[in-house]
Protein backbone atom coordinates (compact mmCIF):
# COMPACT_ATOMS: atom_id res chain seq x y z
CA UNK A 1 0.00 0.00 0.00
CA UNK A 2 1.16 3.48 -0.74
CA UNK A 3 1.93 5.98 1.97
CA UNK A 4 -1.00 8.18 0.87
CA UNK A 5 -3.48 5.38 1.64
CA UNK A 6 -2.39 5.01 5.25
CA UNK A 7 -5.04 5.99 7.79
CA UNK A 8 -3.51 8.07 10.58
CA UNK A 9 -5.02 7.47 14.03
CA UNK A 10 -4.21 9.75 16.98
CA UNK A 11 -4.05 7.48 20.03
CA UNK A 12 -4.64 10.50 22.29
CA UNK A 13 -8.07 11.14 20.72
CA UNK A 14 -11.11 11.02 23.01
CA UNK A 15 -10.56 8.87 26.08
CA UNK A 16 -7.10 8.05 24.74
CA UNK A 17 -6.85 4.45 25.98
CA UNK A 18 -6.45 0.94 24.64
CA UNK A 19 -9.94 1.02 23.11
CA UNK A 20 -8.56 3.12 20.24
CA UNK A 21 -5.97 0.46 19.45
CA UNK A 22 -8.51 -2.38 19.63
CA UNK A 23 -11.09 -0.67 17.40
CA UNK A 24 -8.57 0.62 14.85
CA UNK A 25 -6.80 -2.73 14.49
CA UNK A 26 -10.12 -4.60 14.20
CA UNK A 27 -11.38 -2.34 11.39
CA UNK A 28 -8.01 -2.20 9.63
CA UNK A 29 -7.96 -6.00 9.49
CA UNK A 30 -11.56 -6.33 8.31
CA UNK A 31 -11.28 -3.60 5.66
CA UNK A 32 -7.66 -4.35 4.68
CA UNK A 33 -6.54 -0.78 5.37
CA UNK A 34 -3.02 0.16 6.41
CA UNK A 35 -2.97 2.28 9.56
CA UNK A 36 -0.50 4.16 11.71
CA UNK A 37 -1.48 4.72 15.34
CA UNK A 38 0.60 7.30 17.22
CA UNK A 39 0.41 8.81 20.73
CA UNK A 40 -0.76 5.41 22.00
CA UNK A 41 -2.04 5.76 25.59
CA UNK A 42 -0.18 9.08 25.73
CA UNK A 43 -1.80 10.30 28.95
CA UNK A 44 -1.68 6.96 30.77
CA UNK A 45 0.88 5.78 33.29
CA UNK A 46 2.86 4.09 31.92
CA UNK A 47 2.15 5.25 28.35
CA UNK A 48 2.34 3.02 25.28
CA UNK A 49 1.33 -0.56 24.66
CA UNK A 50 0.91 -2.94 27.60
CA UNK A 51 1.30 -6.74 27.32
CA UNK A 52 -2.47 -7.15 26.90
CA UNK A 53 -2.51 -4.78 23.89
CA UNK A 54 0.52 -6.57 22.48
CA UNK A 55 -1.30 -9.91 22.66
CA UNK A 56 -4.39 -8.47 20.95
CA UNK A 57 -2.50 -6.77 18.11
CA UNK A 58 -0.15 -9.71 17.49
CA UNK A 59 -3.05 -12.18 17.36
CA UNK A 60 -5.02 -9.91 15.01
CA UNK A 61 -1.90 -9.60 12.86
CA UNK A 62 -1.67 -13.37 12.62
CA UNK A 63 -5.34 -13.66 11.66
CA UNK A 64 -4.98 -10.91 9.02
CA UNK A 65 -1.52 -11.95 7.79
CA UNK A 66 -0.42 -8.41 8.66
CA UNK A 67 2.97 -6.76 8.89
CA UNK A 68 3.36 -4.75 12.10
CA UNK A 69 6.08 -2.25 12.90
CA UNK A 70 6.73 -0.97 16.42
CA UNK A 71 5.02 -3.83 18.23
CA UNK A 72 6.64 -3.93 21.67
CA UNK A 73 5.71 -3.11 25.25
CA UNK A 74 5.88 0.64 25.82
CA UNK A 75 5.65 1.52 22.13
CA UNK A 76 3.61 4.68 21.45
CA UNK A 77 3.44 4.15 17.69
CA UNK A 78 2.66 1.17 15.48
CA UNK A 79 2.06 0.64 11.78
CA UNK A 80 -0.31 -2.19 10.84
CA UNK A 81 -0.44 -3.41 7.23
CA UNK A 82 -3.00 -6.22 6.89
CA UNK A 83 -3.17 -8.90 4.24
CA UNK A 84 -6.08 -11.27 3.68
CA UNK A 85 -7.91 -12.99 6.55
CA UNK A 86 -8.00 -16.65 5.60
CA UNK A 87 -9.34 -18.22 8.80
CA UNK A 88 -7.68 -21.12 10.63
CA UNK A 89 -6.65 -21.97 14.19
CA UNK A 90 -4.63 -19.63 16.41
CA UNK A 91 -3.46 -19.60 20.03
CA UNK A 92 -2.35 -16.81 22.32
CA UNK A 93 -1.35 -16.71 25.99
CA UNK A 94 -1.82 -13.15 27.26
CA UNK A 95 0.00 -13.97 30.48
CA UNK A 96 -1.36 -13.79 34.05
CA UNK A 97 -4.81 -12.17 34.14
CA UNK A 98 -4.82 -10.08 30.96
CA UNK A 99 -8.39 -9.75 29.68
CA UNK A 100 -9.44 -12.44 27.19
CA UNK A 101 -12.60 -10.51 26.31
CA UNK A 102 -10.63 -7.43 25.24
CA UNK A 103 -8.36 -9.53 23.02
CA UNK A 104 -11.46 -11.11 21.47
CA UNK A 105 -12.85 -7.60 20.88
CA UNK A 106 -9.85 -6.90 18.65
CA UNK A 107 -9.94 -10.18 16.73
CA UNK A 108 -13.67 -10.87 16.29
CA UNK A 109 -14.40 -8.35 13.53
CA UNK A 110 -11.51 -9.34 11.21
CA UNK A 111 -12.36 -13.02 11.73
CA UNK A 112 -15.96 -12.38 10.63
CA UNK A 113 -14.66 -11.40 7.19
CA UNK A 114 -12.20 -14.27 6.81
CA UNK A 115 -12.51 -16.82 4.00
CA UNK A 116 -13.14 -19.73 6.38
CA UNK A 117 -13.93 -20.26 10.10
CA UNK A 118 -11.46 -18.97 12.69
CA UNK A 119 -10.78 -20.84 15.92
CA UNK A 120 -9.07 -18.86 18.68
CA UNK A 121 -7.73 -20.41 21.88
CA UNK A 122 -6.81 -17.60 24.26
CA UNK A 123 -5.35 -17.93 27.75
CA UNK A 124 -5.50 -15.22 30.42
CA UNK A 125 -8.23 -13.64 32.53
CA UNK A 126 -11.93 -14.42 32.06
CA UNK A 127 -13.26 -12.41 35.01
CA UNK A 128 -11.00 -9.43 35.69
CA UNK A 129 -11.42 -5.72 36.52
CA UNK A 130 -11.93 -3.05 33.83
CA UNK A 131 -13.19 -5.46 31.17
CA UNK A 132 -16.38 -7.39 30.36
CA UNK A 133 -16.49 -10.86 31.99
CA UNK A 134 -16.72 -13.74 29.52
CA UNK A 135 -20.27 -14.47 30.72
CA UNK A 136 -21.26 -10.94 29.69
CA UNK A 137 -20.06 -11.69 26.17
CA UNK A 138 -21.80 -15.08 26.15
CA UNK A 139 -25.10 -13.99 27.72
CA UNK A 140 -25.50 -10.39 26.58
CA UNK A 141 -23.33 -9.12 23.73
CA UNK A 142 -23.12 -12.17 21.47
CA UNK A 143 -26.92 -12.73 21.48
CA UNK A 144 -27.35 -9.09 20.42
CA UNK A 145 -24.93 -9.20 17.48
CA UNK A 146 -26.33 -12.60 16.52
CA UNK A 147 -29.23 -10.52 15.17
CA UNK A 148 -26.73 -9.03 12.71
CA UNK A 149 -25.69 -12.45 11.41
CA UNK A 150 -22.72 -13.04 13.72
CA UNK A 151 -22.19 -16.69 14.66
CA UNK A 152 -19.68 -17.33 17.47
CA UNK A 153 -19.36 -20.44 19.62
CA UNK A 154 -17.75 -19.67 22.96
CA UNK A 155 -16.32 -22.37 25.22
CA UNK A 156 -14.95 -21.28 28.60
CA UNK A 157 -12.52 -24.11 29.35
CA UNK A 158 -11.10 -22.61 32.54
CA UNK A 159 -11.84 -19.52 34.60
CA UNK A 160 -9.13 -16.98 35.26
CA UNK A 161 -9.56 -14.38 38.02
CA UNK A 162 -7.28 -11.46 38.86
CA UNK A 163 -4.40 -11.54 39.69
CA UNK A 164 -3.46 -15.19 38.98
CA UNK A 165 -5.33 -15.66 35.69
CA UNK A 166 -4.90 -19.09 34.16
CA UNK A 167 -8.20 -18.94 32.27
CA UNK A 168 -8.74 -20.46 28.84
CA UNK A 169 -11.40 -19.73 26.21
CA UNK A 170 -12.00 -21.21 22.76
CA UNK A 171 -13.95 -19.03 20.30
CA UNK A 172 -15.09 -20.43 16.96
CA UNK A 173 -16.03 -17.61 14.60
CA UNK A 174 -17.92 -18.30 11.37
CA UNK A 175 -17.45 -15.97 8.37
CA UNK A 176 -20.43 -13.67 7.91
CA UNK A 177 -19.82 -12.24 4.44
CA UNK A 178 -22.04 -9.26 5.18
CA UNK A 179 -23.46 -7.92 8.46
CA UNK A 180 -27.19 -7.16 8.66
CA UNK A 181 -28.34 -3.87 10.19
CA UNK A 182 -30.32 -3.98 13.43
CA UNK A 183 -32.84 -1.46 14.74
CA UNK A 184 -32.87 -1.52 18.53
CA UNK A 185 -35.12 1.51 18.96
CA UNK A 186 -37.68 -0.57 20.87
CA UNK A 187 -36.71 -3.36 23.25
CA UNK A 188 -40.16 -5.02 23.33
CA UNK A 189 -41.65 -6.90 26.28
CA UNK A 190 -39.52 -8.34 29.09
CA UNK A 191 -39.41 -12.12 28.65
CA UNK A 192 -37.36 -12.98 31.71
CA UNK A 193 -34.18 -12.48 33.69
CA UNK A 194 -31.19 -14.80 33.66
CA UNK A 195 -27.76 -14.91 35.18
CA UNK A 196 -24.71 -16.86 36.18
CA UNK A 197 -22.68 -16.86 39.39
CA UNK A 198 -19.19 -18.34 39.14
CA UNK A 199 -16.84 -19.07 42.05
CA UNK A 200 -13.42 -20.69 42.13
CA UNK A 201 -11.66 -22.06 45.22
CA UNK A 202 -14.42 -20.73 47.48
CA UNK A 203 -16.99 -22.58 49.62
CA UNK A 204 -20.17 -23.59 47.77
CA UNK A 205 -22.29 -21.35 50.01
CA UNK A 206 -20.61 -18.22 48.59
CA UNK A 207 -22.16 -18.76 45.14
CA UNK A 208 -25.53 -19.55 46.72
CA UNK A 209 -25.45 -16.40 48.87
CA UNK A 210 -24.67 -14.24 45.83
CA UNK A 211 -27.49 -15.91 43.91
CA UNK A 212 -30.05 -15.65 46.71
CA UNK A 213 -29.36 -11.98 47.41
CA UNK A 214 -29.83 -11.19 43.71
CA UNK A 215 -33.02 -13.28 43.55
CA UNK A 216 -34.43 -11.43 46.54
CA UNK A 217 -34.01 -8.06 44.82
CA UNK A 218 -35.41 -9.38 41.53
CA UNK A 219 -38.43 -11.17 43.06
CA UNK A 220 -40.98 -8.83 41.45
CA UNK A 221 -39.86 -9.72 37.91
CA UNK A 222 -41.18 -12.67 35.86
CA UNK A 223 -39.16 -15.82 35.07
CA UNK A 224 -35.95 -15.19 37.01
CA UNK A 225 -33.33 -17.95 36.71
CA UNK A 226 -29.73 -17.73 37.96
CA UNK A 227 -27.21 -20.56 37.53
CA UNK A 228 -24.33 -21.20 39.92
CA UNK A 229 -20.97 -22.81 39.22
CA UNK A 230 -18.56 -23.47 42.08
CA UNK A 231 -15.32 -25.38 41.42
CA UNK A 232 -11.61 -25.42 42.07
CA UNK A 233 -9.20 -23.82 39.61
CA UNK A 234 -5.88 -22.02 39.04
CA UNK A 235 -7.18 -18.74 40.48
CA UNK A 236 -9.56 -17.64 43.22
CA UNK A 237 -12.54 -15.35 42.81
CA UNK A 238 -16.25 -14.78 42.32
CA UNK A 239 -18.21 -13.19 39.50
CA UNK A 240 -21.88 -12.59 38.73
CA UNK A 241 -23.47 -11.61 35.42
CA UNK A 242 -27.21 -10.85 35.24
CA UNK A 243 -29.25 -10.00 32.15
CA UNK A 244 -32.77 -8.96 31.21
CA UNK A 245 -34.03 -10.70 28.08
CA UNK A 246 -36.43 -8.57 26.04
CA UNK A 247 -38.17 -9.44 22.78
CA UNK A 248 -35.67 -7.44 20.71
CA UNK A 249 -32.56 -7.04 22.87
CA UNK A 250 -30.76 -7.74 26.15
CA UNK A 251 -29.26 -5.54 28.83
CA UNK A 252 -26.79 -6.82 31.40
CA UNK A 253 -24.90 -6.07 34.59
CA UNK A 254 -21.86 -7.64 36.20
CA UNK A 255 -19.95 -7.46 39.48
CA UNK A 256 -16.68 -9.08 40.54
CA UNK A 257 -16.21 -10.26 44.09
CA UNK A 258 -13.54 -8.56 46.18
CA UNK A 259 -11.84 -9.33 49.46
CA UNK A 260 -13.91 -7.80 52.23
CA UNK A 261 -17.02 -7.48 50.05
CA UNK A 262 -19.75 -9.76 51.47
CA UNK A 263 -21.29 -12.26 49.04
CA UNK A 264 -24.73 -10.78 49.67
CA UNK A 265 -23.49 -7.35 48.64
CA UNK A 266 -22.08 -8.73 45.36
CA UNK A 267 -25.49 -10.12 44.42
CA UNK A 268 -27.31 -6.98 45.53
CA UNK A 269 -25.01 -4.71 43.53
CA UNK A 270 -25.45 -6.72 40.33
CA UNK A 271 -29.24 -6.81 40.76
CA UNK A 272 -29.33 -3.08 41.51
CA UNK A 273 -27.35 -2.27 38.35
CA UNK A 274 -29.67 -4.46 36.28
CA UNK A 275 -32.83 -2.94 37.76
CA UNK A 276 -31.45 0.53 37.00
CA UNK A 277 -30.91 -0.50 33.37
CA UNK A 278 -34.40 -2.03 33.11
CA UNK A 279 -36.05 1.06 34.62
CA UNK A 280 -34.19 3.40 32.26
CA UNK A 281 -35.86 1.87 29.17
CA UNK A 282 -32.50 1.76 27.38
CA UNK A 283 -32.17 -0.85 24.64
CA UNK A 284 -28.42 -1.36 25.14
CA UNK A 285 -26.44 -1.00 28.38
CA UNK A 286 -23.31 1.15 28.51
CA UNK A 287 -20.96 -1.75 27.67
CA UNK A 288 -22.86 -3.11 24.67
CA UNK A 289 -23.48 0.40 23.33
CA UNK A 290 -19.79 1.12 22.84
CA UNK A 291 -18.91 -2.39 21.62
CA UNK A 292 -21.63 -2.54 18.95
CA UNK A 293 -20.69 0.69 17.14
CA UNK A 294 -18.10 -0.84 14.73
CA UNK A 295 -20.54 -3.65 13.85
CA UNK A 296 -23.30 -1.15 13.04
CA UNK A 297 -20.99 0.90 10.82
CA UNK A 298 -19.95 -2.25 8.92
CA UNK A 299 -23.56 -3.39 8.39
CA UNK A 300 -25.29 -2.32 5.18
CA UNK A 301 -28.35 -0.33 6.16
CA UNK A 302 -29.60 1.75 9.06
CA UNK A 303 -29.02 0.63 12.66
CA UNK A 304 -30.05 2.33 15.89
CA UNK A 305 -30.09 1.95 19.68
CA UNK A 306 -30.91 3.88 22.84
CA UNK A 307 -28.75 4.03 25.95
CA UNK A 308 -28.79 5.87 29.28
CA UNK A 309 -25.42 7.48 28.70
CA UNK A 310 -23.09 7.61 25.72
CA UNK A 311 -19.80 6.88 27.49
CA UNK A 312 -16.40 8.29 26.57
CA UNK A 313 -15.57 4.83 25.18
CA UNK A 314 -18.61 5.00 22.88
CA UNK A 315 -17.90 8.56 21.73
CA UNK A 316 -14.28 7.63 21.07
CA UNK A 317 -15.38 4.59 19.08
CA UNK A 318 -17.69 6.76 16.96
CA UNK A 319 -14.78 9.07 16.14
CA UNK A 320 -12.38 6.24 15.27
CA UNK A 321 -14.85 4.26 13.15
CA UNK A 322 -15.70 7.33 11.06
CA UNK A 323 -12.05 7.51 10.00
CA UNK A 324 -12.54 4.15 8.26
CA UNK A 325 -16.16 4.27 7.10
CA UNK A 326 -17.82 7.41 5.75
CA UNK A 327 -21.29 7.14 7.27
CA UNK A 328 -23.47 9.52 9.21
CA UNK A 329 -24.01 8.88 12.91
CA UNK A 330 -26.86 10.87 14.45
CA UNK A 331 -26.70 11.28 18.24
CA UNK A 332 -29.80 12.82 19.82
CA UNK A 333 -31.50 13.05 23.19
CA UNK A 334 -34.85 11.34 23.73
CA UNK A 335 -36.00 12.25 27.21
CA UNK A 336 -33.43 10.78 29.59
CA UNK A 337 -31.99 8.49 26.91
CA UNK A 338 -29.41 9.03 24.18
CA UNK A 339 -30.38 7.70 20.76
CA UNK A 340 -27.66 6.72 18.28
CA UNK A 341 -28.58 6.09 14.66
CA UNK A 342 -26.10 4.94 12.01
CA UNK A 343 -27.60 6.13 8.71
Amino acid sequence: MGESLTIEIDGAFGEGGGQIVRTAIALAGALQKEIRIYNIRKGRSPPGLRPQHLAAVSLAAEICDADVAGLKVGSTEIRFTPGICTGGEYERDIGTAGSISLVLQTCLIPALFAKSPTILRIKGGTDVPWSPPMDYLACVFLPIIQKMGVAVELEIEQRGFYPSGGGSVVATISPVGELSPVDLSDRGELKGIGGRVVCRNLPQHVAERIKNSALKMLSSYPSVSIETESMTGPSTGASVVLFADFENTRVGASVLGEKGLPAERVGEMAASFLIESINSNETLDEHASDQIIPFMFLARGRSAFKTSELTSHARTNLGIVRQFIDRKAVVSEEGRLVRVSIE
